[in-house]
């Protein structure tokens, strides 16, 4: 089965990054067999976002062998979403135990820890997965780690995350974004100004890249841009908190 990216259920600020994967065993024999039968079906509704249906197929792979990792994976996903935290931690927990050195499985259960609060835990399995040469994508750990330091908050730890993620691959949207406002934060707004830029090279504006560019460039004294950016922003997102805030000021 191929690699499958699944939406984390995180109801937060800022999404971590999950993406799934099938583990190294799948196990052998009839019982096995059917329960990969039922994992497959399971990932499929859970897809379509039939979470009910999701459920009964990845109970019955669970079932079917206890100890496919996989099929457990995917069940702490439904879980999660389904909003019944105790069952997916445990379905998690059991799914790392069974295929510990699966890095795309520590990425998701760290955002799931981070996403309920057990933050440092999270950044355990964060790193465990960044470290691990099997990951091909180290740099979605880092930055998870990065978002996740910010909830703490820790900057001086978020911006350490953050570029390392970008020393792997220095065009990630949402990690680029996060470095212009931590700079921002800072006060070093030439380098705010340069990552804001750097952003706009891979991505679309969006309400929160605007009305950081206008914060920006007021910062530095160019009027004009700001100005511009505030236009873009009223004009593209009329409805955007960042547009009422705006408004607000202007008043």
């Amino acid at each position: 089965m191929q690699a499958h990216c699944l939406l984390s259920g995180l109801l937060l600020a800022l999404s971590l990054a999950a993406c799934t994967q099938q583990p190294l065993r799948t196990g052998s024999g009839q019982s096995d067999s059917l329960a990969q039968i039922y994992t497959n079906l399971g990932l499929t509704y859970l897809q379509q976002g039939k979470r009910d249906l999701a459920l009964e197929k990845l109970q019955r792979a669970v079932e079917a062998d206890p100890d496919l990792p996989v099929a457990n994976h995917y069940l702490a996903e439904t879980y999660q979403q389904l909003g019944q935290v105790e069952k997916a931690e445990h379905y998690y927990r059991r799914a790392v135990k069974l295929d510990p050195e699966n890095p795309m499985l520590r990425n998701n259960f760290g955002a799931f820890l981070c996403g309920h609060g057990n933050r440092d835990e999270a950044e355990q399995q964060f790193l465990l997965a960044a470290k691990n040469p099997r990951y091909e994508t180290p740099e979605q750990a880092y930055e998870n780690a990065g978002i996740c330091a910010q909830r703490i908050p820790d900057a001086e730890k978020a911006e350490q995350y953050f570029r390392a993620a970008l020393g792997i691959n220095s065009k990630l949207p949402r990690t680029l974004h996060q470095m212009a406002a931590l700079s921002y934060d800072k006060q070093r707004y030439l380098p705010a100004r340069a990552y804001l830029q750097r952003y706009l090279e891979v991505a679309q504006h969006t309400p929160q890249s605007l009305w950081l560019g206008i914060k920006i460039e007021r910062a530095l004294g160019d009027e004009n841009v700001a100005a511009s950016y505030a236009a873009q922003l009223k004009s593209n997102f009329p409805d955007s908190e960042e547009t009422r805030l705006l408004e607000a000021e202007q008043k």
